[in-house]
């Protein structure tokens, strides 16, 4: 059989190259219209999702004027009774508005409007027979529960909001983050918006705040800040998004920096008994009540700029569907006049190029062959290769410092930078990757929940700086005496946490009250001017069988006990009588499960 000769191979092959070329254009055309209905289909569930938005926030929004008539005597007054009707006027209108959109989009059925609805009314007639009342007759008690009622009712609308998040995701996964983040700022705006509503009511009767409300206000700033710490950092999604950032650090100085803090200590002030030297309770929301705004303000821009960036994207799709056409077009026009030219004045010099471009796609770096011919584009390739292998080579040095830096970033999300403990997400990855090899049999797990008594004293007195050494000086004497035992993490603020493999009762016992011992007696020196500083800390301990142990469960009875150490005066240890019920009960049926099997290996 004949060998072909290079011109009938390169006719040959421009025929196949115009073949792929074709089938390239379509498949890129077929690929520029996907991308342009992906991109209509999320804009539609964006539109959807806005109507959702709009309907949760008018039902959260609706209870600020319906609180404040709560404080106020509105018995016969046209004014409160008329703002009222116009905000749940509203609120209907925008509910009607995202029912039919849902309805239009066929995912009503999976979404209870009726039930919403019922619970409106329900708890909008509640609060009209409270507002009938004369003001001396509304108790705080009745007017808590009113007002959580239409908290609970600002909840029902969640799930659907999710249904919605669902679709948007599936249409284009690249924006579930940003969905995701508008639903976190969401979320924080209502939480901000309730705090005043769990304990202002009490500080306007001038009563103590009863030990219920106190922690629910607890466990609303602490979700507060964990929203904020989850979500702050990225709530920019671009450097250029002067805006989001002018938004972004007004919202850190005015909320976090003074609104938060002048809120919790007006609830700490009110939790103790001192509800006479409290300013009113008017003067207090008004003071507060601004800076969250800021954060309304923030979430309706991140959620603007969001469908601003899909309509873009749209555009972007409709765009690169016409210019693949009119490419595609143009490619299967130009490219048999210039094969017959490319052939005599590129092909065969491209040929001996084979060897180079292999050598390069398998990262193996040669010395490049020398082009002796007079073409200048050819050699000007020549040229061209070298710098790409050059390039080459520094992408592979680059490579090697990224992957270097990814692992130290990585480090670094786990690790608390002040104390070099873990942090939250770094103790939860450690705890569930379980024991070491050499505590792998131990059949009990014991939790330390230790708080550093009168932390904020120590930073008002000597500065942040002093508490910082404070800090470091706690941590290392953790991370000494607990060692490779178990996990030593900083969980936020002055708050620590310590996982022990081994839960037995009377070893914790000990190296709890170690522990604080070793704090107590502890001098950390704070700089010239002042002696070394002594605190001490309360401790709160919790056991768990280890086969099943429901951790949450575990934190939230270690919590238990370390409020119990801090209501007994702190610089304690306690494990509560319930803890230790609890535990018992678990560590036995552990080992119910277990001694059957045990049973039959002996037989």
């Amino acid at each position: 059989m004949r060998r072909p000769n290079a011109i009938e191979l390169f006719q040959a092959g421009m025929l196949v190259l115009l073949l792929a070329s074709a089938i390239q254009g379509v498949m890129t055309l077929s690929s520029a219209m996907t991308m342009k209905s992906r991109a209509s289909s999320t804009l539609e569930e964006l539109r959807t999702f806005e109507l959702g938005f709009k309907a949760a926030n008018a039902i959260v929004e609706e209870r600020e004027p319906f609180e404040a008539a709560l404080s106020q005597n509105t018995v016969n007054d046209p004014v409160w009774l008329d703002q009222l009707a116009r905000w749940r006027s509203r609120t209907d209108l925008a509910l009607d508005h995202f029912e039919r959109r849902a309805k239009d989009t066929g995912i009503a059925s999976a979404m209870n409007f009726n039930f919403l609805r019922a619970q409106l009314k329900t708890e909008r007639a509640r609060g009209d027979a409270l507002l009938v009342m004369p003001l001396t007759q509304r108790s705080v008690g009745l007017r808590m529960s009113v007002v959580r009622g239409m908290i609970s009712a600002s909840e029902t609308i969640v799930p659907m909001l999710s249904i919605v998040s669902r679709r948007i995701e599936v249409a284009d996964p690249n924006i579930g983050g940003k969905i995701a983040m508008v639903r976190l700022l969401a979320s924080l705006n209502d939480s901000a918006v309730r705090l005043p509503s769990e304990v202002l009511p009490f500080i306007a009767a001038g009563t103590l705040l009863p030990s219920d409300a106190q922690m629910q206000a607890l466990r609303i700033i602490q979700r507060i800040y964990a929203l904020w710490d989850v979500g702050g950092a990225q709530i920019v999604p671009a450097p250029d998004s002067d805006e989001l950032i002018k938004a972004g650090e007004a919202l850190r100085a005015a909320y976090f920096g003074k609104a938060l803090p002048y809120i919790s200590r007006q609830i700490e002030r009110a939790a103790s008994g001192y509800s006479r030297t409290l300013p009113p309770a008017q003067q207090i929301y008004d003071i507060y009540e601004p800076a969250t705004k800021l954060i309304a303000g923030m979430r309706d821009l991140y959620l603007e700029r969001m469908t601003s960036d899909a309509k873009a994207f749209s555009s972007q799709a409709t765009m690169r569907m016409t210019v693949s056409l009119l490419l595609t077009a143009l490619i299967l026009t130009l490219l048999p006049i210039l094969a017959w030219n490319t052939f005599r004045q590129v092909l065969r010099p491209l040929l001996a190029f084979r060897q180079e471009i292999l050598s390069i796609s398998e990262r193996r770096i040669t010395d490049s062959p020398v082009y002796t011919g007079s073409v200048p584009q050819v050699s000007s390739l020549f040229r061209a290769l070298e710098t790409l292998k050059e390039r080459e080579r520094e992408r592979i040095v680059l490579d090697a410092e990224r992957a270097a830096l990814s692992e130290r970033l990585r480090l670094l999300s786990v690790t608390d930078e002040l104390t070099g403990l873990l942090n939250r997400r770094g103790f939860d990855a450690a705890r569930d990757s379980g024991p070491p090899r050499s505590l792998a049999q131990t059949s009990d797990v014991a939790l330390l929940a230790l708080d550093i008594d009168h932390f904020k004293r120590v930073n008002d007195t000597y500065g942040h700086k002093a508490g910082d050494l404070v800090l470091q000086a706690i941590s290392r004497v953790l991370d000494t005496e607990v060692g490779l035992n178990g996990i030593v993490a900083r969980y936020g603020g002055e708050e620590f946490v310590v996982l022990l493999w081994n839960g037995e009762l009377v070893e914790t016992q000990m190296l709890t009250e170690r522990l604080r011992a070793r704090i107590e007696r502890t001098a950390v020196p704070i700089g010239e001017g002042h002696g070394p500083l002594r605190v001490t800390a309360s401790f709160g301990v919790a056991f768990a069988a280890r086969e099943g142990v429901d951790w949450t469960a575990l934190h939230e009875y270690a919590d238990e006990a370390l409020y119990a150490a801090k209501a007994a005066g702190r610089n304690r240890v306690r494990i509560t009588n319930r803890i230790v019920s609890k535990w018992s009960d678990s560590a036995k049926a552990a080992r119910r499960k277990v001694e059957p099997s045990s049973i039959v290996n002996r037989s």
